[in-house]
């Protein structure tokens, strides 16, 4: 491995650098290849049905109606804000 490393610093900067290239797409594409793996066996062993037929009756908000009640926090956010006065003294010193 140090002959291999002690080769490539005589190379050409160019040269180098593909080899950087190449190293690192090859770390990348393992790491990919794990998580893929693992992730394939979490989902394998994930239930994914209902415990609670109670929970199925409850309504999924939509797009809009989420938008509109963040819009509307956000407006009372700014009405608390534009109401707030800081207090302020002021003081002489002598």
């Amino acid at each position: 491995m140090f002959q291999y490393l002690e080769k490539l610093r005589k190379k050409p900067e160019g040269d180098r650098r593909k080899v950087v290239l190449w190293i690192s797409l090859g770390i990348t594409v393992a790491i990919a290849l794990i998580w893929g793996i693992t992730l394939t066996f979490r989902i394998d062993n994930t239930d994914f049905s209902f415990a609670d037929d109670a929970a199925s009756d409850k309504k999924i908000p939509s797009l809009t109606e989420t938008f509109s009640n963040f819009m509307d926090q956000v407006g009372n956010i700014i009405d608390n804000s534009t109401t707030y006065q800081s207090p302020t003294t002021t003081e002489v010193i002598e």
